[in-house]
């Protein structure tokens, strides 16, 4: 007589097991490190750095958003837009905090590279610099001061988000979205006036879209992406000076001028501003025709035989 089998046994064999669970998708990843980018600066004390580390992670999430923006299910692309438009909102509340160090910066740039005395220097920083009762406010606060609480409740939604938003694409999916963005910053660039702050501001945020976004693809040729990173970045860094200088001038030709032309450092800031913009202009949209020459399906194509190419090699 054949060996009977217990009960148990057989429910053992004829059980199914649940697969283990596979590695997270490299969108999962670059969302946990922006996430925890942006929430370790909420902790720091020191405004400057923290509203600086704040708005990086927030710009790297941005990014990221975009990307799951093209998700094929509906649910979570929609979702991922709302989460990127309300991250938006909440960086803007972020910006006056930065005016002041970007104001001290763009004077220091026009001091090196477009012949501002320093003299001159001095004096519009001293016109353009907050009252005494800001500043020390902004000390006692401390960190992001009152966005804190704002801020915080940000994160909280966004980190009940991530775990669906960061299964949105798959690899090829991926490629496709990247495409995507390049092809929209490369069409940003080729519409741009030089003399048009507004069309070089809307090709400085399709810049810093792609620089985080090319990140995720590194990998799959760290030499040449990373390459291509550091040229986004540098690219950024130019349109970034720009726009600082935009907003510089703006303040400049808003104080006030007596009937004698006083304050003398004006007429200087202006002329030094508008030298050093046409330059930085012109290096931009150089960099960007050579960025963005290739065509976006051969973009697609080839970022698309990098990761097949990495895949074959597992």
């Amino acid at each position: 007589m054949p060996e009977k089998v217990s009960d148990i046994s057989t429910a053992a064999v004829d059980s199914p097991t649940a697969p283990p669970p596979g590695p997270p998708s490299r969108l999962a990843v670059a969302f946990g490190a922006a996430y925890a980018e942006a929430r370790d600066a909420l902790a720091l004390r020191d405004p400057e750095a923290a509203v600086h580390g704040v708005r990086k992670g927030f710009k790297r999430l941005r990014a990221l958003l975009r990307l799951a923006g093209a998700a094929p299910e509906r649910e979570v692309a929609q979702r991922a837009r709302a989460a990127r438009r309300s991250l938006a909102a909440t960086a803007r509340h972020l910006a006056q905090a930065r005016d002041a160090a970007a104001r001290e910066d763009a004077l220091d740039d026009l001091v090196a590279k477009a012949g501002l005395t320093k003299a001159s220097r001095r004096a519009a920083g001293r016109a353009f610099a907050p009252p005494p009762a800001r500043t020390s406010h902004q000390a006692r606060e401390g960190g992001v001061g009152d966005h804190g609480a704002t801020l915080e409740a940000e994160m909280a939604a966004l980190a009940a988000a991530l775990p669906q938003l960061g299964d949105a694409l798959d690899d090829d999916a991926l490629v496709a979205a990247l495409a995507a963005s390049y092809a929209s910053g490369r069409r940003a660039g080729r519409r741009v006036d030089p003399a048009d702050e507004e069309s070089l501001h809307e090709l400085r945020k399709e810049v810093i879209t792609l620089r985080y976004q090319m990140e995720l693809v590194v990998f799959a040729w760290p030499a040449l992406g990373q390459f291509w990173v550091d040229e986004l970045q540098r690219l950024r860094d130019k349109l970034g000076k720009h726009h600082d200088l935009a907003v510089l001038r703006a303040r400049a030709e808003a104080h006030p001028v007596r009937a004698d032309g006083r304050p003398a450092w004006r007429a200087e800031l202006l002329a030094a501003i508008e030298a050093r913009q046409a330059k930085l202009a012109a290096s931009a949209l150089l960099l960007h025709a050579r960025l963005f020459a290739e065509r976006p399906k051969a973009f697609r194509r080839r970022l698309s035989a990098y990761m097949s190419a990495v895949s074959d090699r597992k």
